[in-house]
């Protein structure tokens, strides 16, 4: 075989050889590999990036830089992710390099979010540390460091300044020593001090808890005061309740009595059933009502009602006396057992009812005052509010209640007084026997 033959043969394998290598070394694979999908990055820089620069994530090979372009100032790399392989959403990219002298190439760290970025969306970039970067920042450090050397120097520059920090290293030692020697000293003294604060501590302990159980005395004590009330209470409804009972016997006594009258027993029986004196009284009353006609419009009413305030455990008792002149015109005179001020105060008040709403003015509870009625539901309830003691610092007195009518001569009340003033606010419910 010749010479030139022989040369060529080396040549050519030697070339075949040196494209291998250039194949597997700068992974020219990736122009026969099958397209992945494209995600994009931006950076301030791409400094040392050149196209076709692996993209890796979490230390893996999975495509390779496809572009990089200039977007407005910014620079914008194109990379081809291989076929199968998903970038979480939230992953991030930065420029990383295989040791101080590597080649540059893109590291993707994975996000955390559980679906993944589609072709074509763009993924955050972190822009790297670059040498230069590096040196300034230790530039700058060490020149803080001067900074300070040269402020220490200038705090220790003259004779004076150094005689001072020798003293003052001199006084704490002295001041350290001195210490010593009093803690040595005075150590049992200390100690007793200690113990001393200790059972100071034990015997403040021991009073608050003396305290305590004091407080659950009296709480027991108040316990005991209300349920006594409360026996007192459930004697004054029993009262009441034997009131009732015997208004509802008089009542019946009464029914019996109409029922003899018209039998016609009794004198007054007789007299309706004898139409000769019936007459003779029929004339009569005519004259009378000729003279007593102003009066015979007259109507009265009457009633006794009791309040219970459940904050202060008393009870407020009323005893009420109605003129009614006309139908729309009336008087109310009251005569009220104070429980708080331990004795009686009074009422007089003119009202007026005009349809459903009834003012009124004049003496409530031994002071001026005012008040309104609302009646609704066939006149069975009636929602009232009054004013009274205008002078009173720092609000009148005001009060707010309810009645219902439960039957024809028994009255259910609910109300608040003194509800302008939280200090004195009470809420209080009653019952009312009105004729």
């Amino acid at each position: 075989m010749k010479r030139e033959v022989k040369i060529g043969i080396f040549i050519g394998v030697a070339l075949f050889i040196i494209a291998a290598f250039i194949f597997i070394v700068g992974d020219l694979s990736v122009l026969f590999k099958k397209q992945g999908y494209s995600l994009l990055v931006s950076y301030d820089s791409a400094t040392g990036l050149e196209k076709r620069a692996l993209v890796r994530m979490a230390g893996v090979k999975v495509g390779y830089v496809k572009d990089i372009r200039l977007k407005g100032s910014k620079a914008e790399v194109v990379l081809n992710i291989d076929s199968g392989i998903y970038v979480p959403r939230g992953s991030k990219a930065t420029l990383a390099s295989l040791g101080l002298l590597g080649e540059k190439h893109i590291e993707i760290m994975p996000g955390e979010e559980p679906d993944f970025c589609e072709p074509g969306e763009t993924i955050e970039g972190i822009p790297p540390v670059s040498f230069d970067q590096m040196g300034t920042l230790l530039l700058s450090i060490g020149n803080e460091f001067k900074e300070i050397a040269r402020s220490f120097g200038e705090l220790l520059g003259g004779e004076e300044e150094k005689a001072n920090f020798k003293a003052t290293l001199r006084n704490l030692s002295s001041f350290t020593a001195d210490l010593n020697e009093f803690l040595g000293a005075n150590k049992d003294e200390l100690q007793k001090g200690i113990q001393s604060s200790s059972q100071a501590f034990r015997k403040f302990e021991q009073r608050v808890d003396d305290v305590s159980q004091n407080l659950d005395e009296l709480i027991s004590m108040l316990k005991d005061v209300v349920e006594e009330n409360r026996e007192d209470i459930k004697i004054n409804l029993e009262s009441i309740q034997q009131l009732i009972k015997n208004i509802e016997k008089s009542l019946k006594l009464l029914n019996e009595s109409l029922e003899k009258i018209n039998k016609g027993e009794g004198t007054l029986g007789k007299l309706i059933h004898q139409p000769e004196l019936y007459e003779r009284a029929e004339g009569a009353m005519d004259e009378l009502e000729r003279l007593i006609y102003p009066v015979s419009n007259l109507r009265f009413t009457a009633g006794f009602r009791t309040e219970y305030y459940g904050k202060s455990n008393l009870l407020k008792n009323y005893f009420t006396l109605g003129i009614w002149p006309t139908k729309k015109k009336y008087l109310l005179a009251q005569v009220i057992h104070d429980p708080w001020l331990e004795k009686f105060t009074y009422s007089s008040q003119f009202g007026i009812r005009w349809g459903a709403i009834s003012p009124r003015a004049g003496i409530m509870e031994s002071k001026v005052g005012v008040g309104v009625d609302y009646y609704a539901a066939g006149d069975r309830l009636k929602f009232s509010l009054d004013s009274f003691d205008l002078n009173r610092h720092p609000r009148p007195h005001f009060r707010f209640w309810t009645r219902y009518v439960a039957s024809k001569y028994v009255y259910l009340l609910f109300g608040i007084d003194n509800f302008t003033l939280a200090p004195k606010r009470e809420v209080y419910f009653g019952l009312e026997l009105g004729f």
